[in-house]
């Protein structure tokens, strides 16, 4: 019986939908996790549920060992950033299609990225990478303010500020430094990445690699929240951009994954675009969060989700991609803090020509205040339309009707 592994898997996102599908394929998914409760949706994906220590690589591996037949496993994979580096080692060990470990490790670690760039002459933000609060005015003397601080090794914007004076500088390193572990309960790297704020606009290339060949799928444009945090509240796919730009930034994306030696599955890596050209900011070694995928196969009929898991055990299958239209995303968030009263418009705005699909995360009796990062957006609209213009056009009006009503808070 071939089964396809899942280590974990994102919450904010596309993670129920792969399982959902790997299962709709007959391939029969098994899911490992310390913690189901984590994963609303679980229940309903029709994947069996494996609970083990996934944070302790010898405990996964001795639990893989304990329920499976190696025969049996066609695939490991998985849809969350803190786990890449556990699947890399099981495919190795088990000699499925995967990135090599120190690749993962690299990709992971922000300021690994940052230094393999360097070497590799790749335009980027200046950057410095520091373990101690005393380092923190040297860092700002290279990089100058304001700057951008955050975790090397964190995700979803989480601790990423920006900075405009020393005080806050060492205020957001020392809240970095202090954290042990992360999200899930994994060791943190104990390291905070200052870099140059490049205050341009910000777009993501989302790319399918196999055997170190990488197939472009396409240039996502994204929007942020206000500063000095970055949260990220709305896509556009494909993103509108002319032939030099589009060339550029896709010159520079694969430039770049060369450069840190990524080989096979999804990628999704953030950039900037500049006087200078394309300026890499993120290398993330995976598919996108926040719905991109969906906005993909909204105007590809590329699934990158099938896609992801084809290159856990065969290798994808795109052949071309042709965009028809334009899809969106818009992510809902609270402009103040408090407790949700009353949730209103959801149906009126699903009910909108050319709306996909709405989501709200939140109900009433919950908190909610302004985001910080991506963990704390309180749902979404997707829309498709024939053009931007008229995909922006929907999602305004979509979200003009989605009303979150809170409650003063103390």
């Amino acid at each position: 019986m071939s089964r396809l592994l899942f280590i974990e898997a994102n919450t904010t996102g596309t993670g129920m939908i792969a399982l959902t599908r790997a299962a709709s394929w007959g391939l029969k998914p098994l899911f490992y996790t310390n913690n189901p409760d984590r994963y609303s949706g679980l229940a309903e994906t029709g994947c069996q549920v494996q609970v083990c220590d996934t944070n302790h690589l010898e405990s996964l591996r001795q639990h893989i060992r304990d329920t499976m037949d190696p025969q049996d496993i066609r695939g490991i994979t998985t849809t969350s950033e803190f786990y890449l580096e556990q699947v890399a080692a099981l495919t190795a060990e088990y000699h499925l299609p995967g990135n090599p470990v120190e690749v993962v490790r690299k990709v992971r670690n922000k300021g690994e990225t940052r230094r393999t760039l360097a070497q590799a002459g790749i335009l980027q933000p200046k950057f410095a990478v520091i373990h101690n609060e005393s380092e923190v005015e040297a860092a700002i003397w290279k990089i100058g303010l304001p700057c951008i601080i955050k975790p090397v090794d964190d995700s979803g914007s989480n601790e990423v500020r920006l900075c405009s004076n020393l005080e806050t500088a060492l205020q957001q390193v020392s809240q970095i430094l202090g954290h042990k572990v992360n999200v899930r309960g994994q060791a943190t790297v104990g390291a905070a990445l200052v870099e140059e704020y490049v205050q341009t606009p910000e777009f993501s290339v989302e790319t399918i690699s196999w055997q170190g060949q990488t197939e472009v799928i396409g240039i996502t444009q994204k929007s942020l929240a206000g500063l000095p945090f970055f949260v990220e509240v709305g896509h556009v796919f494909p993103a509108q951009l002319d032939r030099e730009q589009s060339n550029s930034m896709i010159r520079s994306v694969l430039d770049a994954l060369q450069a840190v030696g990524f080989r096979n599955g999804a990628a999704h890596t953030e950039v900037k675009w500049t006087t200078q050209g394309c300026s890499i900011i993120e290398i993330n070694g995976r598919l996108a969060g926040g719905m991109i995928p969906e906005l993909v196969r909204l105007t590809t009929g590329i699934d990158l989700l099938e896609q992801q898991v084809f290159c856990s055990y065969q290798g994808p299958t795109v052949k071309e991609v042709v965009c028809q239209g334009t899809a969106g995303i818009r992510f809902l968030i609270s402009e103040t803090a408090g407790t949700v009263e009353h949730i209103n418009g959801l149906d009126e705005a699903a009910q909108m020509s050319n709306v996909k699909e709405v989501k709200v995360n939140v109900l009433p009796g919950d908190f909610v205040s302004p985001p910080q990062n991506a963990y704390q957006r309180l749902g979404y609209v997707i829309a498709h339309g024939s053009t931007a213009e008229e995909t922006n056009r929907v999602l305004d009006q979509a979200i003009q009707n989605i009303q979150i009503l809170t409650g003063q808070h103390d």
